[in-house]
């Protein structure tokens, strides 16, 4: 798991592991962990500019 202390938004890449997309960030190389991946999901989503689902 990625232990980077902030992933931005463009410093995340998706790759394949085995049948499933994960998110790692470019600079580490590692997987982003769960409480990563929902700050870049919220980030990715304001970006966006769409409204957050509950």
């Amino acid at each position: 798991m990625c232990e980077c202390p902030k992933v931005h938004l463009f410093e995340v890449e998706f790759k394949l592991d085995g049948m499933t997309v994960v998110p790692t960030h470019k600079n580490c190389g590692s997987a982003l962990d769960q409480k990563q991946a929902d700050k870049f999901q919220k980030d990715l989503v304001r970006s966006w500019g769409m409204r957050e689902e509950e």
